[in-house]
């Protein structure tokens, strides 16, 4: 996984509970302490489900809640990061629709071709009228995190879509199936 979502994911936990509970969660979940998460380099995926399950148990918050917190962080990051992705959208769906190409940028600065493909095969996304449908496919499983981010985008544009999961790795299904339906 890439380093820049754990960044966002770090200063919530800071910011909610201090320093020490940052410090707390890198221990728990096996990480340096010294540990500086960089935006063109990979994590190993297990790595992000130990700090996610460790931010839990340190601010002891559901995996939902872990993930409702990190999206919220990260959106914060990414607007301030990078204006240029929500001023180019008009709308919710339009920001989502964009997602793949997002994390294709990132995935481009890689410099392990393997690791490259990793990144951007993590996503597929169906354009219906009034609704997409995405596909996640990712060891790390982090389909709570993706709607939970979804429902920020949409709430930030002032749209109104629901979000059902149909598919899901975490049910054994080979894929997460994400349909966000936009009201009009």
């Amino acid at each position: 996984m890439l380093g820049y979502p754990f960044r966002p994911m770090l200063q919530a936990i800071e910011a909610k509970a201090g320093t020490a509970a940052v410090a707390e969660v890198k221990r728990r979940a096996g990480v340096p302490a010294d540990r500086v998460y960089r935006m063109s380099e990979t994590y190993a995926d297990e790595e992000c489900q130990r700090l996610l399950a460790a931010a839990g148990e340190v601010l002891d918050l559901s995996v939902e809640e872990t993930c409702d917190l990190w999206a919220e962080a990260f959106l914060q990051d990414t607007q301030k990061r990078f204006p240029v992705w929500y001023q180019m959208c008009a709308n919710s769906r339009a920001l989502l629709e964009y997602h793949p190409e997002i994390h294709s940028g990132f995935a481009a600065s890689l410099q392990d071709p393997e690791a490259s493909r990793a990144v951007t095969d993590k996503f597929r996304i169906e354009k219906l009228e009034r609704k997409l449908i995405v596909h996640y496919r990712s060891p790390n499983r982090l389909c709570l995190l993706y709607r939970a981010l979804a429902r920020r985008v949409i709430a930030y544009y002032g749209d109104e879509a629901s979000i059902e999961e149909t598919r899901c790795l975490h049910r054994g299904d080979d894929e997460c199936e994400i349909h966000i339906r936009w009201a009009s």
